[in-house]
């Protein structure tokens, strides 16, 4: 009874033009034009030496010398990613307004301070540095304050770096950056697929929701089928969007793929989940009003991920207030996608990773509260 749901259910899906075109047909369209507008970006965009500045704290100007070393230390093909200058604070607000710096570290104690003029990728690379940096230091104290003299040799020793290491074959694409968040925006247009789910087999909805809640089965049976069916669509339509994406419009996405189709499925099940728990959680609104409300949640999340000229938000949602980041599913897949591409380290994909997870979980205990209690007077 399963696998006939699901057969079923997968030619239904199949036979809804509307949706295929906007799941599938308008990504790779809209990819297009990305190819058109963004395509000469990467012409000169090679990152060279970032000009920034360090500002000590006058009654403890020697607590940030580690974090100095390290920005001197790091290169990039062969170059200096900094070319540093030690100033006061008045001379760097002063360079930073001239735009003779792309910003500066202020070191406060064991605190840094990052302040930039405006969002870009020197400033993008700069805060990215910072917070490895920090995460690390404070990695380190904790394992000393344990007692952990191994780590307290390994901190000592130049050996491990106090950031995270560039992937060598990845070049800096802005291009790939906007066809990242294309790719996250693409899985949120799924949402449409679980709420046409939440449409057909709810006996509150629609006539067919009546004729599966009659069938002598396991409604979570009918549910599952139901989310493989639309699983299986959208999976296969991202995948063909990255085929198109790849070879027809050359972005690069490196050669981690297979983390890449984690990242991919389990961003696809989200959505589904997601559309699945508005259809749920709202039975009496119609179905074009809660289409237009995941329209635009999609587009929210995308503007705040970067996609719309809008990366100097995502800068500051970044530095301020990254949880925001951490909730956005479009700026989770985009943020896994170019940590797969551009860096060697994964621990922070890791960390997406788990927050993907979390979202998931979240949205299928959600939608079976919301399932188990729906029950009808008479069909």
């Amino acid at each position: 009874m399963f696998w006939q749901i699901y057969y079923y259910r997968l030619k239904v899906l199949m036979r809804n033009k509307s949706l295929l075109f906007w799941t599938l047909a308008f990504p790779i369209i809209l990819g297009l034009m990305f190819v058109a507008a963004f395509g000469q970006l990467d012409q000169g965009s090679t990152l060279e030496t970032i000009p920034a500045a360090v500002v000590f704290d006058a009654q403890e100007p020697a607590t940030g010398e580690n974090f100095v070393e390290v920005l001197a230390s790091i290169e990039t093909d062969g170059t200096a990613m900094f070319a540093l200058e030690q100033l006061t604070a008045d001379d760097a607000k002063n360079q930073l307004e001239a735009d003779q710096i792309a910003g500066y570290y202020e070191l406060q104690g064991e605190q840094i301070f990052l302040h930039v003029g405006q969002a870009g990728i020197r400033q993008t690379v700069m805060k990215s540095v910072m917070d490895q940096y920090l995460q690390q230091a404070a990695l380190y104290k904790s394992q000393m304050d344990m007692g952990n003299l191994a780590v307290l040799e390994t901190m000592q020793s130049l050996d491990e770096p106090l950031f995270q290491v560039r992937n060598e074959e990845a070049v800096m694409s802005i291009k790939s950056f906007y066809f990242f968040t294309l790719v996250g925006m693409s899985i949120l247009y799924g949402t449409m697929w679980g709420l046409r789910n939440a449409q057909d087999q709810q006996a509150n909805q629609s006539p067919n929701g009546i004729r599966l809640s009659l069938i002598p089965k396991p409604k979570s049976i009918v549910t599952l089928a139901n989310l493989l069916a639309s699983f299986t669509v959208l999976f296969s339509e991202v995948l063909l969007i990255l085929g198109v994406y790849r070879f027809i419009y050359q972005v690069d996405f490196g050669t981690r793929w297979q983390w890449l189709f984690v990242i991919v499925a389990l961003g696809t099940l989200s959505a589904l989940l997601l559309g699945l728990l508005l259809g749920n959680a709202f039975p009496n609104m119609s179905l074009a009003q809660k289409e237009g409300i995941l329209t635009a949640v999609t587009m929210a999340m995308s503007f705040l991920a970067g996609m719309m000229g809008s990366e100097q938000i995502k800068y500051w949602i970044d530095a301020t207030i990254p949880i925001i980041g951490k909730i956005n599913l479009v700026n989770l897949i985009s943020e896994s996608l170019y940590q797969l591409y551009y860096y060697q380290e994964l621990s922070s994909f890791y960390l997406n990773i788990l927050w993907l997870g979390g979202i998931l979980m979240l949205f299928a205990g959600l939608n079976w509260l919301v399932e188990r209690r729906v029950q009808y007077d008479a069909l």
